[in-house]
């Protein structure tokens, strides 16, 4: 009887989301990436779009949306299926972006419903 009061997981606080003063919403987008060394596109990393294509950001990308889990893709993987917010509050100091996000990026993920505070 005392195996019902045992902890099956622990949730540890990432601090990515802010506060939820604006809706959270996500969705599974494909994510191409470049066929290369078995990685993790990690959660609170910005993904790019561009002509409808999902690709982990970039200096020249268009910000879109903000990976929800981590996910892991092999050396041989072409693109992987990732959940991503795409509105929301979110830690800019917990976002992962590289190269760092510009004001214009910042902005441009605002039109989208995605405030960094």
């Amino acid at each position: 009887m005392g195996l019902l009061n045992k902890n099956s997981y622990k949730v540890e606080a990432d601090h990515l989301i802010y506060d939820t003063t604006h809706p959270v919403d996500a969705k599974n987008v494909q994510v191409l990436i470049t066929p290369m060394d078995a990685g993790v596109i990690e959660r609170g990393q910005i993904i790019d779009v561009s002509e409808g294509t999902y690709t982990l950001h970039e200096e020249s990308g268009t910000p879109s949306c903000i990976a929800a889990e981590n996910v892991t893709y092999t050396e041989d993987d072409t693109d992987v299926i990732v959940p991503c917010y795409i509105t929301g509050a979110f830690h800019a100091k917990r976002v992962i972006a590289s190269p760092e996000l510009t004001e214009t990026d910042v902005e441009t993920l605002r039109e989208k419903g995605i405030i960094l505070k």
